[in-house]
């Protein structure tokens, strides 16, 4: 070998040796760097940074569904990857997303997440269990719903595998979202940043009155709409209620109680969750968010809200009205009211399994208390942090959200707060959220990641009636199941006085696209499924 050879090798090997000592001597000198120059990280010493994983465990709110739905388009205006796009100008940041297309499939299905968040987890499905109240039975088990178990892509069945795979190849078993969470810890290169937002659905079912099995409740007006839906919706509809498969009244003090996660069983299974993820990890900072009073969304209504709507078709709400009804119960409304159907409003407004007293109200509000309570006593560990989520939200919705003039509040469509489902953040609250957690992670960590423009945000928001006349824009997407209602109601003229699509539909039509709508809604409940394949509603599963 010639000597300019030799000296060659001499060269990289000397190179890649200093390489080598400053990567592993950055915490001495980075620091200095990093504590002199705060506010602009991104500079060459970025070159020896190991990267922070930034992963999340959670529900929709993390998933990023708005209008009762997934896709891309939600996702990339939900509050997580508002705090990964911040975050990443302050630290090397590693954040992978399960993207989705408008119908739901993944978009790329090879790449790891480390957005782990699945629409409709709770603090027991998080870790695949189904819970025993809400499922009516003995004890808590294993559901395979709540776990990604599929070897191929095309054999998705459900969002769990859509989310979280291929984590479940790479670990060597079906997993949940601890499991990957835990599996993300383990296989991890450098530091880790885990936010931790599960505990919202303990207490959904029994504000959405929809959902859940044995039976799964669906807030409607059974018996007064039962006439104006397609024959074989109102016959499968009634056949489950006839078997115990659908209820029709989810606001009883008895099923709000079934539908809400004991306070014993929220904590026992909040323990076991931080044991298995041990909180003790060096490197990981863990952040916990709070609950926001989930009673206090936008989809359920009350005697403002009914008359806001109902008297722009001639309508007024009696005054002695003071309970609250789903988004699903007042769609049926409007409908009726709208076809001249008036006398059926009463008996509707009447019927204490559709309304919310006050009293159910306060029972909610004061689990979510509680469950806050249980979540607050992690805060004093070391790598713990507690995010005020849920103050700041409730004080959001309470006093109303103040961004470039215009007042955000909690009431569906006018609020400007939700989505149409009246349940999920619009844009601009979903960047308030993104401020709030990045406020915690800035406060503990030393970071100084800036905030979002919440007026720049707004002024780009589809959820935001911006014309005042109660209705809006939403964004333009297809729909299905409870979307197709949802989008009944979005403004085509948001901007102009104007009346909102739903003005331009016959009664009939209306009826028809609510019926199908309810139609796909249960042909997910296997009692109802079988049925509607033996009378041939459906063609037969292979």
């Amino acid at each position: 070998m010639s000597n300019r050879k030799k000296g060659c090798i001499l060269f990289f090997f000397l190179a890649g040796l200093a390489a080598t000592a400053m990567i592993f001597c950055w915490p001495a000198a980075g620091q200095e760097r990093l504590g002199a120059k705060k506010t602009s990280l991104r500079t060459n010493s970025w070159l020896f940074l190991p990267r922070t994983t930034l992963l999340a465990v959670g529900d929709s709110l993390t998933q990023g569904t708005r209008d009762a739905t997934n896709n891309q388009y939600f996702l990339q205006n939900a509050y997580l990857q508002r705090v990964a796009s911040k975050l990443s100008l302050v630290l090397p940041l590693k954040f992978s997303q399960a993207w989705l297309d408008v119908n739901g499939n993944r978009l790329n299905p090879l790449t790891v997440p480390t957005n782990l968040g699945v629409d409709g987890e709770d603090i027991f499905s998080v870790e695949g269990y189904e819970y025993y109240k809400r499922a009516g039975s003995s004890s808590n088990y294993v559901s395979s719903d709540y776990l990604c178990d599929r070897l191929q892509p095309y054999l998705f069945t459900d969002m769990h595998d859509k989310v979280l795979y291929p984590i479940n190849i790479l670990a060597g078993k079906p997993v949940s979202q601890i499991d990957a969470l835990i599996w993300h810890l383990n296989n991890r290169t450098g530091p880790a940043i885990v936010t931790f937002w599960v505990g919202n659905n303990d207490a959904a079912l029994s504000t959405l009155g929809l959902g859940g099995k044995n039976p799964q409740y669906l807030p409607i007006p059974f018996d007064q709409i039962k006439d104006k839906l397609k024959p074989v919706v109102s016959y499968l509809l009634n056949y489950g209620k006839n078997q115990g498969a659908i209820a029709f009244d989810p606001y009883t003090a008895a099923h709000i109680e079934h539908n809400l996660t004991d306070t014993s069983d929220f904590s026992n299974q909040l323990n076991r969750l931080v044991t298995r993820i041990n909180l003790n990890r060096t490197g990981v900072q863990y952040f916990f968010l709070t609950y926001p009073y989930y009673q206090e969304v936008g989809y359920l209504m009350g005697n403002e809200d009914l008359e806001f709507y109902l008297s722009k078709l001639g309508y007024s709400i009696p005054e002695s009205f003071n309970g609250r009804v789903s988004l699903l119960t007042f769609f049926c409304l409007y409908a009726l009211v709208k076809e001249g159907e008036v006398s059926r409003v009463p008996l509707i407004l009447g019927n204490d399994g559709l309304v919310m007293s006050g009293y159910e109200s306060l029972t909610i509000k004061n689990r979510i208390d509680y469950f806050n309570a249980i979540i607050s006593m992690l805060n004093g560990r070391p790598n713990v942090h507690i995010v005020p989520t849920g103050d700041k939200l409730n004080k959001a919705f309470s006093t109303g959200l103040q961004v470039n003039g215009y007042t955000l509040t909690r009431n569906w469509g006018r609020g400007g707060s939700f989505s149409l489902d009246g349940v999920h953040p619009g844009h601009t609250v979903q960047a308030h959220i993104a401020n709030i957690l990045l406020d915690e992670i800035n406060k503990s960590l030393g970071l100084n990641a800036p905030l979002w423009d919440l007026a720049s945000v707004l002024a780009s928001d589809p959820y935001v009636d911006f014309d005042g006349d109660g209705w809006v824009a939403g964004p333009n997407l297809p729909a299905s199941g409870r979307t197709k209602i949802l989008y009944l109601f979005k403004d085509y003229q948001e901007g102009v006085q104007g009346p909102a699509v739903i003005d331009t539909m016959t009664p009939g039509e209306v009826w028809s696209l609510i019926s199908d709508a309810l139609l796909e809604e249960i042909l997910g409940i296997s009692l109802i499924r079988t049925e509607a394949e033996r009378i041939g509603v459906v063609p037969l599963k292979k």
